[in-house]
């Protein structure tokens, strides 16, 4: 859990606005161990799942969803600090999980078939229903953090 954070003090005791994006992030993903550990799980469990055939294809899928998120962190927040070369590094290991995605390309197209068959595009309501449904969930929203503010008053003040 040592790969985030920042080790030079001197470097967060600096105003927000000079501090690098890198700095930046790095100190808010060690931060929070809850993405650290998400993050962590998800790549072991899809790294066995690439270990055995029968779920080699799920595990490829599991690890391209990962590997996209940390590229895109990396050129987000790595690239002035390190240049390219995570982002190259990144890139790679994606094309060698395409590779096997390709490889496996007719359970691919026969997956996504099974997955899209039975899938209706008829619209089976009145037009009047989605703009509710907008409006409700707006409301809900709002509803929730009227109830959760006094909550989060008691929390504050208790802490």
């Amino acid at each position: 859990m040592n790969q985030f954070g920042v080790h030079d003090p001197n470097i967060i005791n600096q105003p927000l606005n000079t501090i690098d994006d890198f700095y930046v992030a790095w100190h808010l993903f060690q931060r929070s161990y809850f993405f650290n550990f998400c993050t962590g799980l998800i790549e072991i469990i899809g790294g066995i799942l690439l270990i055995f055939n029968r779920t080699k294809l799920i595990g490829a899928l599991i690890i391209l969803s990962v590997l996209i998120q940390i590229f895109i962190i990396d050129v987000a927040f790595t690239t002035n600090v390190f240049g390219a070369s995570l982002p190259l590094r990144i890139g790679g290991m994606i094309l060698s999980d395409l590779v096997i995605l390709y490889f496996y390309r007719k359970n691919v197209i026969l997956s996504i078939r099974s997955l899209t068959k039975n899938i209706k595009t008829k619209i089976e309501y009145k037009w009047w229903i989605y703009p509710i449904l907008i409006l409700a969930g707006i409301m809900m929203d709002f509803i929730i953090a009227l109830i959760s503010y006094p909550i989060k008053l008691l929390i504050n003040l208790i802490g």
